[in-house]
Formats: structure tokens, C-alpha cells, sequence
């Protein structure tokens, strides 16, 4: 057997072979000044580009924001007039944003369980370890189910448990608008679709009669997805109805007590485009980075035009 027919049966038949005996045929790129100039001119052209659009679409996105909670102590219904100074066209999302208020601290962020808010019946107090501190009726300080009759049994368990169920926000907003022949509309603000659609899937009532909270209420469902960052906002409602500009008046019942750790509650009027929400930060990163991409080209192109080494490269 000649030299070519040995070789011939070194070769891998397939490419699991291949792999195996670590004979894949590979191309590993060497950089050089010019394709790292292209390269870096691409992404400085990308990044400052996308940072300007997404600068000019959040500028033409209408957001305001009001702080009620200085001004309305809890457990009280306080009227609130506001001015919206420009039209706003629907759909208009409204949030309620807080400030130091810390969800992502380990111990709450994992007091829940999630057999529970799938629906899973026959949970027990010791099936419910997860949500410690708050398992029972008792730890979640309520008496009554949603009904507000059917009394509660103290020891059984809290349905649904967990330090994020109790600490959920349950501030309420009425929104209405008068025009100029003293007619008062009021402003629907419906709370639906605000939810993710894998939490629709998920979050299911066990028992309603021994319930203190309907799990399947999308505002429940946005409030158990915790926030990041201390400060944030989270979605209440949307508006499907264009609101012009003008003077509204908003009713808010104060339930939310946020004196306990300091912080501040405020309410939200946004709309959004096709990148999303208001995002200035965004816009920002974007260009820094096609700034920074930039000066690394600049440098590159010095570097490359008082350079005296040999042939150029490519």
C-alpha cells in the first residue's frame, strides 16, 4: 500500500470523525492596521448613527410625571388637578414609579412560590418554605378573602405568600377631564395587556374562596416581576383614548405606605414609539460608544500614516 492510499485512509469519513480526532480544518484571522481601521470606522459609523435615531425618537416621545405622595397622606382620597402640556395619542401607558424601594434584595426577591401562583391546589404550610417570612394568613396580616366576608383561617396558608404579595402597591388612580362647556369625561384606564404573556400562562387561582388577592389580576402580575435598580417604574394602566392637552383631575387613594423606608411615589403619563419607552440613556450609551470607536479609528489612521514599517498589509 503506497504512501497516498495510507493517507487517503487517515482521513476522516464524516464529520463527527472529524471532530473527534480534532482535524477540522480552521481559518483563524490575523488583525491588521487597515481591517482594524475598517473595522472600528464600521461600529463608529453603527454606534453614532443608531444613537442619534434613538435620540430623536425618545425626544418625541410625551412623558410627564407627577409626585402625589408629599402631598397626600396615606390611607386618604386626595384630588389632584394636573396639566398635560401637549396632546397625547394613544395609546398612552401610565405608570406609578418608587423611589428607594429596593426589590431586588435577596430575601425578598425569592419569598414567593411559584407552585402556588401556577394553580397547584394542596399546598401546605411546610410546601411553602420559599415564602418565608410570609407563609400563613397570620405572617400576611389578613383576615379576609376577596370577598371581604369570607373570614380567613390565621394558620392556613396565605394565598398567594411571599414578602413581594404583601409589599404589593395598591395605590388607585380616577382620571377625568373637563372641556371648556363644563362637560366631565371620565378617562378609562383599562389593565389589560399590560402583563407578560408567559405570566397569563403561568399565574392561575387555586382556591378564590380562601384567597386574599386574585392572582390573575394582570396588576398583581406586573408587581411580582421585581425591579433591578431601587428606583423604577412599573405599569398600572393604559389609556386608549387620545387625551388632549389641557388641565385633568386625578383622584388617588392613598393605600401605599412609602414613609417606612423613605421614599417617594410618583405617577406617570408616557407614550411610546417602535424602540419602546423614553430611554435618554440609551441614545447616550449608543453615542459614547460611537465616540469612543471613533477616536480608536483616529488613532489608528495616525498610527498607520506616521508609521515606516514595511509592505502594508491587508
Amino acid at each position: 500500500m503506497d504512501s497516498q492510499q495510507q493517507q487517503d485512509q487517515k482521513q476522516p469519513s464524516s464529520i463527527g470523525q472529524a471532530i473527534k480526532q480534532q482535524v477540522l480544518k480552521a481559518w483563524q484571522p490575523v488583525p491588521t492596521l487597515n481591517s482594524t481601521i475598517i473595522l472600528f470606522g464600521i461600529l463608529s459609523v453603527y454606534f453614532l448613527s443608531m444613537g442619534i435615531v434613538l435620540n430623536v425618537y425618545s425626544g418625541k416621545i410625551n412623558q410627564q410625571s407627577f409626585r402625589y405622595d408629599a402631598y397626600c397622606w396615606q390611607e386618604q382620597i386626595c384630588n389632584f388637578t394636573i396639566a398635560l402640556d401637549t396632546n397625547y395619542t394613544a395609546p398612552i401607558y401610565l405608570y406609578y414609579q418608587l423611589d428607594n424601594f429596593y426589590q431586588n434584595q435577596r430575601r425578598y426577591i425569592t419569598s414567593k412560590s411559584v407552585e402556588q401562583l401556577s394553580g397547584e391546589k394542596g399546598l401546605g404550610v411546610d410546601d411553602l418554605s420559599s415564602c418565608y417570612p410570609v407563609i400563613t394568613n397570620a405572617q400576611m396580616g389578613k383576615t379576609l378573602a376577596i370577598d371581604n366576608i369570607t373570614r380567613l383561617e390565621p394558620t392556613a396558608p396565605a394565598i398567594p405568600c411571599g414578602l413581594i404579595a404583601q409589599s404589593i402597591f395598591n395605590d388607585t388612580f380616577d382620571i377625568s377631564y373637563q372641556v371648556s362647556n363644563g362637560t366631565v369625561y371620565k378617562v378609562e384606564v383599562s389593565n389589560q395587556g399590560i402583563a407578560w404573556p408567559t405570566d397569563l400562562e403561568l399565574y392561575q387561582n387555586t382556591n378564590i374562596s380562601q384567597q386574599w388577592y386574585n392572582v390573575t389580576d394582570e396588576r398583581f402580575m406586573v408587581w411580582m416581576r421585581v425591579a433591578a435598580m431601587p428606583n423604577f417604574r412599573k405599569l398600572w394602566g393604559v389609556i386608549n383614548q387620545d387625551l388632549p392637552q389641557g388641565l385633568y383631575s386625578i383622584n388617588i387613594t392613598n393605600n401605599y405606605d412609602s414613609t417606612n423606608y423613605g421614599g417617594k411615589k410618583y405617577i406617570v403619563f408616557s407614550t411610546t414609539n417602535q424602540f419602546g419607552g423614553k430611554n435618554e440613556f440609551l441614545s447616550v450609551a449608543y453615542i459614547c460608544v460611537g465616540v469612543a470607536s471613533s477616536l480608536v479609528t483616529i488613532g489608528f489612521c495616525l498610527k498607520k500614516f506616521f508609521s515606516r514599517a514595511g509592505p502594508k498589509k491587508f
